[in-house]
């Protein structure tokens, strides 16, 4: 799974990849049709109708990839290679597996205090077929839960053992701290497998002001609420350089962040140990054609190297000057290594570089990188398609150094042809994008990098 996500973060990328009642009383879940399980897009809500003079609703979006949230489960089945996290992955090919035995565990979530929590979905089992066969009826599925707080019953419903798809149940309640538990299942056909299998968990919601979670993935923990393990990393990085060539870069590189990534990493949470190489050129934009376009001025060339921190996955240009190699800051994309990369898809390209020369002499060799964010599940970020610019010179030690980025063109919104539902992530001709800015930057007379 993470071999795939690295294939996919090269030129034109794409990064992601996939998003009551009281007492006795009983609810039936509701299925939730497919096509409804992310946001409306813009394109859906410009089409309503102009008469329409009071605005829409506010579009629910899911907590648990929006803002920062915390995810416990009762137990997590004795297999390192089962992560909690495989619970909010928007795939229905992972699960949450709980240990053999634990047929009566829990779900407990926290949302911040100031959302507000409309909806619940859940997967009654495992949606999944596989060489083994279907997993979907060889494990238990849940037949009822039980949502609550503290002592107070929100609600409980009754799952379709049936259906496959996430099931809804509705809610309406403040932020704080939740748990699911499951009452009941259906034995599946394999006897011997006694452990609960989830494909996926969604919390549906208002943000109402909480802030963005970066990573687009909730922390999750094993028992508690409040035992999420904490791992404390330096997030650090290794050697900028110059080197004598990217090889000898890479070395460097990897012994100084392997420490910090193996600690911030070491095994025990999603996606398990990141293993090496932990810096090592990319293939795509092909090496020759960044090179030849880098190659201006004091540059003599360049590429797009992937680097580990203990955080991210960078892609970043390495310049090469008379003195070496060198790492800069200029982005092509980037990703968490523990985000699972459910409900964001990206499409980066290497747009251009020109040298230019400010008016006190320096060179400077200004790099333009292009990116489109899509976001879906309701994920207050609007997303958009985004030109930045990076302005490289040589410093006194005669390595690249690069300041920046500054955004020159920006068009919020899905750019024409995405299509989330049906997996579509066309590349995305700039010459036809939308631009509500777009513009050259121009350099003041030290060769620093300003819009006009």
């Amino acid at each position: 799974m993470r071999t795939d996500a690295k294939n996919a973060l090269v030129a034109t990328f794409v990064a992601a990849v996939m998003w009551g009642c009281h007492g006795d009383r009983v609810a039936v879940a509701t299925p939730v049709p497919a096509a409804t399980s992310a946001s409306a897009s813009p394109q859906a809500v410009a089409s309503l109708d102009a008469s329409i003079t009071s605005p829409p609703p506010p579009a629910l979006i899911d907590l648990l990839h929006s803002v920062p949230c915390v995810v416990a489960l009762s137990s997590k089945v004795d297999n390192p290679k089962d992560f909690p996290e495989h619970l909010v992955d928007g795939k229905a090919s992972t699960a949450w597996n709980s240990k053999t035995g634990d047929l009566h565990g829990y779900i407990a979530f926290r949302t911040p205090a100031v959302t507000r929590v409309k909806r619940v979905e859940l997967t009654a089992g495992f949606d999944k077929v596989s060489p083994a066969g279907d997993l979907f009826t060889k494990n238990h599925r849940i037949t009822r839960v039980r949502l609550s707080r503290g002592d107070k019953v929100v609600a409980e419903a009754a799952l379709d053992p049936e259906v496959r798809t996430l099931q809804a149940i509705d809610v309406d309640e403040e932020g704080g701290d939740f748990r699911l538990d499951v009452l009941a299942t259906l034995p599946g056909t394999e006897k011997k497998w006694q452990e609960l299998a989830v494909s996926e968990f969604r919390v549906l919601g208002f943000a109402n002001g909480a802030p963005e979670n970066p990573a687009h993935v909730p922390a999750m923990a094993i028992g508690e609420l409040d035992g999420v393990k904490v791992h404390v990393a330096t997030r650090g990085e290794g050697p900028a350089g110059p080197f004598l060539t990217v090889e000898e870069l890479c070395v460097a590189w990897d012994k100084a962040v392997t420490p910090l990534i193996d600690a911030a990493f070491p095994g025990d949470r999603y996606p398990g140990k990141i293993g090496h190489p932990h810096c090592h050129p990319l293939a795509d934009p092909p090496p020759a054609a960044v090179a030849l376009a880098v190659r201006k001025g004091p540059f003599k060339g360049g590429r797009f190297v992937a680097l580990n921190d203990a955080e991210e996955e960078k892609l970043r240009l390495v310049l090469e000057t008379d003195k070496g190699v060198s790492v800069t800051n200029v982005l092509l994309a980037s990703f968490y290594h523990g985000d699972p990369g459910c409900g964001h898809a990206s499409r980066s390209a290497f747009v251009d570089a020109k040298l230019l020369t400010a008016s006190l002499g320096r060179e400077v060799l200004v790099v333009r990188i292009a990116r489109t964010d899509v976001y879906w599940q309701g994920s207050t970020n609007p997303g958009g398609t985004f030109e930045t610019a990076y302005a490289c010179s040589v410093d006194q030690r005669g390595a690249a150094t690069c300041e920046g980025p500054l955004v020159v063109g920006r068009a919020p919104g899905w750019p024409d042809g995405w299509d989330v539902s049906a997996g579509t992530f066309p590349v995305v001709d700039l010459a036809k994008v939308k631009w509500a800015l777009h513009q050259d930057s121009v350099l003041g007379p030290a060769g620093d990098l300003r819009l006009p």
